[in-house]
């Protein structure tokens, strides 16, 4: 049986949001092993770690890599610091603080940020009036 491009487009277009990420995400899947750009099997089932976004989501690239936690960039940083790769990094804390920045509770810069929102959304509708 043979298939064309526009005839499988129509039927992947049947079919559920979820299903559709999954069946780009098998096509990537066979392409970049077929391509040869997959790991070994070992390297594979080390780093990736399937959880329910990444299989909802589907993915335009395949990607074997997840996004690190902070706490293994930190572990990461202490080890290189530890083995003299990299020299320990100055601390940003407070270095650009503004002293002069009025205490606010946090209600209060929820009202200030709603205020500025207000007013740009009404700057906004003025500028779209005038181009009517």
């Amino acid at each position: 049986m043979t298939v064309n491009f526009d005839e499988v487009v129509k039927l992947a277009e049947q079919l559920e949001p979820d299903e559709q990420d999954l069946l780009i995400y098998r096509l990537r899947v066979q392409q970049a092993h077929t391509r040869g750009h997959q790991p070994p099997q070992a390297e594979r089932e080390a780093e990736h770690i399937p959880d329910e976004w990444a299989v909802k989501r589907g993915s335009e690239f395949v990607e074997y890599y997840r996004s690190p936690t902070r706490e293994e960039l930190i572990e990461d940083l202490e080890n290189m610091v530890a083995a003299g790769t990299f020299k320990q990094p100055e601390s940003l804390y407070g270095k650009y603080a503004n002293p002069a920045v009025p205490d606010m509770t946090e209600e209060e810069f929820h009202a200030q940020m709603h205020a500025l929102a207000t007013e740009w959304e009404q700057e906004l509708d003025d500028l779209d009036a005038d181009t009517d």
